[in-house]
C-alpha cells in the first residue's frame, strides 16, 4: 500500500473563501502503516502539523473543509506561492 493523501480547502463559513480560492489548505496523509498525519500549509509554504481536520470531523472547527483533488491543491499552492513569495529552502 502506498501513502494516500487527501487535500482539503479551508473555507471560512462567513467569509469570501471558496474551494477554488480558499483561505488555507490542509492535507491528511495516510502512511503505509495506517498512521494518519494531518498538516496545513503555512505562509512559509511548508507543511506543518495541524488539528484542524480532527476539529472539523467532530464539528468543532471555525470554518469548513472541502475535499479537493491533488490537481486543485496544486493550483492553490501555486496561488499561495504568488501571494506569499517563493518556497522557503
Amino acid at each position: 500500500m502506498n501513502e494516500h493523501v487527501q487535500y482539503y480547502a479551508m473555507v471560512l463559513l462567513d467569509g469570501p473563501d471558496s474551494p477554488e480560492s480558499p483561505g488555507g489548505l490542509a492535507r491528511r496523509r495516510v502512511l503505509e502503516n495506517g498512521t494518519q498525519v494531518d498538516e496545513a500549509l503555512h505562509r512559509d509554504l511548508q507543511w506543518h502539523p495541524t488539528r484542524e481536520i480532527k476539529h472539523w470531523e467532530v464539528g468543532n472547527a471555525v470554518g469548513d473543509l472541502v475535499e479537493i483533488s491533488q490537481a486543485q491543491a496544486e493550483k492553490v499552492i501555486a496561488s499561495f506561492q504568488q501571494k506569499f513569495g517563493p518556497k522557503a529552502p
